[in-house]
């Protein structure tokens, strides 16, 4: 077993990435989860085309070990509403040391980030609010780090991280 709660699922029982591909091996499994990645899209758009398409506020809190929704995905997510013209409100933030259920493996930190956020009162002020005043929480498994991404770093992806977000949508 490893010592953060990103390999272990929140450090109960079984390893995440386990139970992950548990889900894959009955019958379909291996269908359904193509099918998800590969598949065309039903709306006729894609991932990003929806996205660019939502009209309110949103907050990008990833896990810093995601190895399924990388930082480049959530680069990529952040200029794509970061590029809306409907004046919501765009920001990301990573957690170091966290895998891909961020709310489960470090509830601290989650809130850390997210009650400044949803305490904000309009999007103008969600623009601003410090997101990472705290900068490493202590989860019972060991320390995350608060990092904010700025939309100039997500705005300079390279060649590889391009190639590879471009695969969700």
């Amino acid at each position: 077993d490893n010592e953060n709660g990103a390999a272990t699922g929140g450090g109960r029982g079984e390893p995440l990435g386990a139970k992950i591909r548990a889900c894959t091996e009955g019958n379909g499994g291996h269908a359904a989860f193509a099918s998800i990645l590969w598949s065309a899209p039903a709306s006729g758009i894609s991932f990003y085309e929806a996205l660019q398409q939502v009209p309110v506020d949103v907050l990008l809190l990833f896990g810093g070990d995601d190895p399924w929704c990388t930082e480049a995905v959530g680069k990529r997510m952040h200029v794509t509403l970061a590029s809306r013209r409907d004046g919501a409100a765009c920001r990301f933030v990573t957690l170091k040391n966290v895998g891909h259920c961020p709310n489960h493996e470090a509830p601290t930190a989650v809130a850390q980030v997210l009650m400044p956020w949803l305490d904000a009162d309009d999007s103008e002020e969600r623009r601003v609010v410090p997101l990472d005043s705290v900068s490493q929480i202590q989860e019972p498994w060991g320390e995350v780090v608060i990092r904010e991404v700025s939309i100039e770093e997500s705005e300079s992806l390279g060649l590889v991280d391009r190639v590879v977000s471009s695969m969700v949508g």
